[in-house]
């Protein structure tokens, strides 16, 4: 059980970490040629706050790993972290609005920087309220909002618990 477990949580925490390499990898591809300075800020401050909430989201599937082998691991400091962490988050993802308004960029750059900061702003509810994989097909997510079924993520459970 432990070891599907720790395989589990392996995958999760490697599965963020390559999106985020893959992430930056295709912006650095593209920026070159294709970006000018507005462009660039918009879409670079988007993917920034996207991979600072993959990558804590990474190191929290690491630190549940190492509480496999020592289950007082960060007890007393991981959930005052990953509530100082949910704020800010909300915070850079809140100052990304005004940004794209300020930036009048074109409709493309608008569209792809948009996306990733709806992304973002996903993946901190994923994290910080509400579990919301629960099946590869987004209308049982859509069908467990309508009925208040959704369960209180890992890290909101223990933000809860300081």
């Amino acid at each position: 059980m432990r070891n599907k477990l720790k395989q589990t949580l392996t995958s999760l925490w490697t599965g963020e970490l390559a999106s985020v390499l893959l992430f930056w990898g295709t912006f650095f591809h593209f920026k070159g040629n294709h970006l000018d300075n507005r462009a660039f800020i918009a879409i670079f401050y988007s993917l920034l706050i996207l991979s600072l909430i993959l990558v804590q989201g990474a190191v929290y599937w690491m630190i549940l790993i190492k509480r496999l082998s020592d289950p007082q691991f960060g007890e007393n400091t991981v959930g005052s972290i990953y509530r100082v962490l949910k704020i800010s988050d909300m915070v850079l993802i809140c100052l990304g609005i005004p940004l794209h308004i300020c930036l009048h960029n074109s409709a493309i750059t608008t569209l792809i920087s948009s996306a990733l900061l709806i992304f973002a702003f996903v993946e901190w509810v994923n994290y910080f309220q509400w579990r919301l994989s629960y099946s590869y097909n987004p209308v049982v997510v859509i069908r467990y909002t309508i009925r208040g079924k959704l369960k209180k993520s890992k890290i909101a459970k223990e933000i809860e618990t300081i």
